[in-house]
């Protein structure tokens, strides 16, 4: 059996990055926690995801940032001046989120080759009258597969951009694809031609819904 290698969503930009294992480096000690890290090819955004000690099934998201280096601020007429040390980087908390029990949140076959194949695997709620979305680039002949599976009935959607565009701006739009009123659906949306293709889920119940998200793009 292959070995099993995580993905997830760069907190900053969204992007799938496959994680890698590391220790936290931890002043005076040869060993620290086990962290998760990634060094996402969108936003270039160094990051890491770790379990919270105090909370069970908590995890916290945080990117490297740099500190201001040495300066000196010298005063205009007068001898001397200030001297601000430097400051080395330091880890940044992005954000948090509380696991689901029986999530599957970023696993996936280390065989997938994330260079062509994009992937999301998610847990996630959708708020009442709004929606969530991913997108894909693809070539013509190239399809999205997967399942989605909800607790509240949601429309499942695909569009171009262009069509996106005009669904976030309330107006009428073109799907390509897709089913209304769904609680479980495995899709299965072929590109038409080249472009930038998104998947819409939305929620337009008055509660909010619950929903289990495995899409993956897949060439033809």
């Amino acid at each position: 059996m292959e070995p099993m290698s995580e993905i997830d969503n760069c907190p900053v930009c969204g992007t799938t990055c496959e994680l890698e294992h590391g220790v936290e480096e931890t002043i005076g000690f040869k060993d620290g926690r086990e962290i998760m890290y990634a060094t996402c090819k969108t936003c270039k955004t160094r990051w890491r995801r770790k379990f919270d000690a105090q909370i069970a099934g908590k995890q916290v998201y945080e990117k490297w940032a740099w500190r201001i280096p040495e300066i000196n601020l010298p005063f205009p007429g007068v001898g001397g001046g200030i001297k601000i040390s430097p400051k080395a980087g330091r880890w940044v908390k992005i954000r948090e989120r509380q696991l689901p029990v029986d999530s599957l949140i970023g696993i996936k076959p280390k065989e997938i080759d994330v260079k062509s194949r994009k992937t999301y695997k998610e847990t996630i709620s959708i708020e009442p009258r709004k929606y969530s979305f991913y997108e894909f680039k693809l070539l013509r002949g190239n399809k999205v597969k997967g399942e989605v599976t909800s607790d509240t009935p949601i429309d499942v959607f695909f569009v171009d951009e262009q069509n996106f565009d005009k669904f976030d701006r309330g107006v009428r739009f073109d799907a390509a694809d897709g089913t209304e009123g769904i609680y479980d659906s495995t899709p299965e949306f072929e590109a038409p031609r080249k472009g930038i293709w998104i998947v819409v889920l939305g929620n337009m119940n008055k509660t909010p819904a619950k929903v289990k998200v495995n899409l993956f793009s897949e060439e033809s």
